[in-house]
């Protein structure tokens, strides 16, 4: 019998990594079964999208162009949550100890709702304000941009410094946050607010082992995922010189492309996770907690 995996253990980052790949191990098969189900047809309508997207470009019509684009981002988004719901869904039900080999739609739809409205409502709450306000930031950038290279004066040179050092400034600092931003609710069941409260509360005082976790998990996401995306990517570099209009051949490696994002996401997602319980048992004693709640039942 497999050797069940303990969630809330205060372990080392490559212990983490570790344990992680154990659980992947374990249970890819429910949690890819599970996965496709929704996700399947989301990443082909992507790729279609996608495809679109890069020859409409080439074609010069930008109100197409955008058109396609906007159907793409609204589709990544809900991709997104649902990868997401549903990698958390199996999570929840393998620390409840229900989760088996034929676990399928039926017994995880009451956690996938439940945690899709949660992770809908925390995206509201922090990406959309994130969104606005790095648009905000790349206008200013474009201005700075045309300012510096019609007039490399002192002061628009200083501009367009600050604001680079100001976007990666706040992608450092806020990265390890934003990677355990949707657990508390999950797992601890937090409110929307409070959720986004000790994510950045945790995110900000384990700082340094979460970085180290994004850029490692980084890593093996880009080298795992570029087998799926390097013929797009390819295929997309020729259409920028040679105007390429939409094929099958196009429409396939963009939909290979997104089915790569709906394999490689979840392993991400399961990586976070651990990290966030070992961060959270490390704060909270959450095991030793739940011990003294059995006894005192006894």
């Amino acid at each position: 019998m497999t050797n069940r995996i303990e969630f809330y253990k205060n372990r080392s980052i490559g212990e983490r990594f570790s344990v992680a790949i154990d659980f992947l191990k374990q249970n890819w098969k429910v949690l890819y079964k599970n996965i496709l189900l929704g996700g399947l047809p989301l990443a082909i309508m992507m790729g279609y999208f996608l495809a679109r997207q890069i020859s409409t470009q080439t074609l010069g019509d930008l109100s197409v162009f955008f058109l396609y684009y906007g159907s793409f981002i609204f589709l990544s988004i809900i991709n997104l949550i649902y990868i997401y719901s549903m990698t958390g869904a199996v999570l929840d039900k393998y620390e409840r100890n229900q989760l088996t080999e034929t676990t399928g739609w039926n017994d995880l739809s009451n956690s996938f709702f439940r945690f899709a409205g949660k992770t809908f409502n925390i995206m509201l709450i922090v990406y959309i304000p994130l969104i606005l306000i790095f648009c905000a930031i790349a206008l200013l950038f474009g201005f700075s941009a045309t300012a510096f290279a019609s007039n490399t004066t002192q002061s628009s040179i200083l501009l367009f410094m600050l604001i680079i050092f100001f976007i990666i400034g706040a992608a450092i600092a806020f990265s390890p946050s934003l990677s355990v931003l949707f657990f508390p609710s999950y797992f601890s069941d937090k409110g929307i607010i409070e959720s986004v409260k000790t994510s950045f509360s945790l995110g900000f005082k384990n700082w340094g082992s979460l970085m180290v976790a994004i850029i490692l998990t980084a890593i093996v996401i880009m080298l795992l995922s570029l087998v799926f995306t390097l013929p797009f990517q390819i295929i997309s570099m020729f259409s920028m010189f040679g105007g390429r209009e939409f094929s099958m051949i196009s429409f396939i490696l963009a939909t290979l492309s997104t089915i790569g994002t709906l394999l490689t996401t979840p392993i991400m997602i399961i990586i976070f996770a651990f990290q966030y319980f070992s961060i959270v048992e490390k704060e909270e004693g959450v095991s030793l907690q739940s011990k003294f709640e059995e006894f005192e039942k006894l």
